[in-house]
């Protein structure tokens, strides 16, 4: 019941938007549209900024009055304007105007005849039978969904690395393993298989081994780095020695 009053109201509201429409432009005695009329105007408002030059009878070239700005107009084989309005809108663009005002031409002729108040009056000459009920509603038998998806956030799976996802599709070496080269990290990275650069990468688990974060190589960590360790016996011979 309820939605056959929400349906009633809103085709009550229809027929009156469309018998105003038709009355109002039936009582109008303007040849244009509103809509049209109103654009237009805005246009004869302005097109005095412009200035035409070299107009003959089916081309010109408009541009402002510092000349900064130019337009060509075409009339043949249809009219047109490099600014594209009178392809898009199919009525005078301000450059078309400017160039009907040099020429002493009305601009009417260019303006489509659907902005024309016969051609709105037309629209509503056909009765429009009212649409039924039956007509709206397709009865059909909704199915539920083969499977749902699950409410929430989907859960992410890390895949191991060797840490970080920056390194998930390629692993980088330094090209030489120099103490110096290393701690310098100088010299363009070379980047090579896991093969290649450690034939075990995988503990006796099946799980990958973590590379280093100092030397890049496999099977311990950057606290247990042997760099690291040399640099500590080395710091403990000078200072022993001193």
């Amino acid at each position: 019941m309820l939605l056959d009053v929400c349906y009633f109201e809103v085709w009550i509201y229809v027929m009156r938007s469309f018998y105003e429409r038709r009355t109002t432009a039936e009582g109008s005695i303007d040849l244009l549209t509103e809509y049209a009329k109103g654009r237009l105007s805005e246009f004869e408002r302005e097109y005095g900024r412009y200035v035409t030059y070299n107009a003959d009878d089916d081309n010109a070239l408009v541009q402002t009055n510092g000349g900064v700005d130019q337009w060509i107009v075409r009339r043949h084989p249809r009219l047109s304007c490099s600014c594209y309005e009178p392809q898009e809108m199919q009525w005078p663009c301000i450059h078309v105007m400017s160039w009907c005002k040099g020429k002493g031409e009305d601009y009417l002729p260019y303006v489509d005849r659907i902005y024309f108040q016969k051609s709105l009056l037309a629209c509503y000459n056909q009765a429009i039978p009212p649409i039924t009920e039956q007509d709206l509603v397709i009865h059909i038998t909704c199915r539920a969904p083969e499977a749902a998806v699950r409410r929430g956030r989907a859960r992410t799976v890390r895949i191991p690395n060797g840490g970080g996802s920056s390194r998930r599709h390629r692993e980088y070496m330094y090209p030489v393993q120099d103490e110096a080269r290393l701690i310098n990290s100088q010299g363009p990275l070379t980047a090579i298989s896991d093969q290649a650069a450690c034939p075990s990468t995988q503990d006796g688990r099946g799980k990958s081994q973590r590379r280093c974060g100092v030397c890049r190589e496999r099977g311990h960590q950057k606290n247990t780095c042997p760099i690291f360790k040399q640099a500590d016996a080395l710091r403990a011979e000078y200072f022993t020695d001193t």
